[in-house]
């Protein structure tokens, strides 16, 4: 899911009908597990992005080392055999400049970005029904009930 689909579909469902606010707070759960479900989802697609970072940054790593010349390694990386020598120092500083490793880092931010999104999201959901009950109450309050 994309951050502009998920905006998209918070604004639908935020939307409160003030005439009939007890079925409004009746739609709180189903609010809730729609956008946890989705948080869940992201979370783990999150933690994969992370994990294929690492085994990338692990490849890349003996790439540039020239520890990988093995042409079915080099097929599976998609690479040509490397052949600068590189201290082993500066190894990293070519791994975290790769083209790869850096489309990699915004594919995760944007995943963290939409996490992030999804958990101030639920956050709204669990006031919610505050709101709710804040503008029932109001409701009696000047109706004189």
């Amino acid at each position: 899911m994309k951050i502009n689909e998920l905006i998209d579909e918070w604004k639908k469902d935020t939307r409160i009908d003030d005439l009939n606010l007890d079925s409004e707070s009746l739609k709180v759960p189903s609010l809730h597990s729609k956008y946890m479900g989705h948080l869940s989802e992201s979370r783990m697609e999150l933690r994969q992005l992370r994990i294929q970072r690492r085994l990338l940054v692990k490849d890349l790593f003996e790439y540039y080392h020239g520890d990988l010349n093995n042409p079915e390694d080099l097929e599976r990386i998609g690479r040509e055999p490397y052949v600068k020598k590189l201290m082993k120092n500066d190894v990293m500083s070519y791994v975290e400049a790769d083209r790869e490793v850096m489309r990699m880092d915004a594919k995760m931010e944007m995943q963290s970005e939409l996490v992030d999104t999804l958990l101030e999201i639920m956050k709204s959901i669990n006031n919610r029904g505050y709101s709710l009950k804040n503008a029932i109450d109001w409701r009696r309050l000047t109706t004189g009930g």
